[in-house]
């Protein structure tokens, strides 16, 4: 039964597209669907973001992004597996949130807890950045596809976009020329061959590798120019200053010119932590069991910078989101919110 409705709610929030900037249909969907539960719904915009808050003077808040990346695959059901983009990444998680509200009021429980629905995670994370300005909560769950593991531990990452500048030569004179493609893989693997790239992590390994790359060559030359990106994830404890004094060389050899969109340190939260602490006792009352780490940006940085102890949980597969085979079972999405109602009654009972 509960996975049933558990699939009605994510099916209907998968059939309002919400790509990074038009959240606006799918904002109204939740907040009607909030009213009709008799929850106040708290507003924050800046003119272009919309945040929805319930419960804002809560200390712990459940935080989940209502945007996607742009449609890559319509929704459909086989059984109690939901397809299409969105599904793990993240409204699934919306669906755990809003299954979670709708039993407590079967219940006639409290919500302890904040809930803040943001926009435009997928594209520049300000509705969790305008959310901060604004509310400063000790304490917070960041809904992620995280296969149901709780991520104490959060990824640092390095995001560059570069121009290789080569030397054009006739394509049948590679001895004449300097290839740009060769000259850009050749970067990339000295830049893997660093020390801090050969460690090895507690949750995950630190990596390096292209995420893009365009060389235009419609003649028959040795290609003279490569533009692309590449992204680099660290370990929680490797310090990004670090790592850039050591990118740095190599990329004033190699390429034209050179950007970075996508600087952060990671985190790892002490297992004493008061956050951590809940999320155990909430483990031993439901049935999820593991700790992980979180290999991708959150909103959990912008909640960390700003001083808010946060872990990040949820239904859904990392490695699938974002691909056109996007999927999650919704007994999954049962779990989810099975866990999340643990917090909150342990929380109540704590405050």
């Amino acid at each position: 039964m509960k996975a049933e409705r558990a699939k009605e709610i994510l099916f209907n929030l998968l059939k309002i597209p919400s790509p990074s900037g038009k959240e606006d249909r799918v904002a109204l969907h939740i907040m009607e669907f909030l009213h009709r539960l008799n929850y106040d719904v708290h507003i924050e915009s800046d003119g272009e973001i919309i945040d929805l808050i319930v419960n804002p003077g809560a200390e712990l808040f459940f935080e989940v992004h209502m945007d996607t990346i742009p449609i890559r695959a319509k929704p459909f059901i086989r059984g109690n597996i939901v397809y299409g983009t969105g599904a793990s990444d993240i409204k699934g998680g919306v669906a755990a949130v809003l299954l979670m509200l709708e039993n407590l009021r079967k219940l006639n429980s409290d919500l302890n807890v904040g809930i803040v629905f943001v926009s435009d995670e997928e594209h520049g994370g300000r509705g969790s950045a305008l959310f901060m300005e604004r509310y400063k909560p000790r304490m917070a769950v960041v809904l992620e596809p995280t296969d149901l593991e709780v991520h104490v531990a959060h990824a640092g990452n390095i995001e560059a976009y570069f121009e290789v500048d080569g030397k054009e030569a006739h394509g049948a004179c590679p001895e004449s020329g300097e290839n740009a493609i060769e000259l850009t893989y050749r970067m990339i693997e000295e830049l893997k061959s660093l020390e801090p790239f050969k460690q090895k992590g507690k949750y995950f390994d630190p990596h390096i590798g292209l995420q893009e790359l365009i060389c235009e060559n419609p003649y028959y030359l040795i290609p003279a120019l490569c533009k692309g990106r590449f992204e680099a994830r660290l370990l929680p404890e490797q310090e990004v200053e670090d790592i850039l004094d050591l990118f740095e060389p190599i990329l004033d050899e190699y390429t034209l010119r050179y950007d970075y969109t996508e600087i952060w340190d990671g985190y790892e939260l002490d297992e004493d932590e008061e956050i951590v602490q809940i999320a155990k006792q909430a483990m031993e009352l439901t049935e999820i069991e593991d700790f992980g780490g979180m290999r991708s940006w959150t909103d959990a940085i912008n909640f960390m910078y700003n001083g808010t102890k946060t872990i990040v949980f949820g239904p859904g597969n990392l490695d699938i989101s974002h691909t056109k085979n996007e999927h999650i079972d919704v007994r999954d999405i049962v779990s989810a919110s099975e866990f999340l109602m643990a917090i909150n009654e342990i929380y109540g009972k704590e405050g």
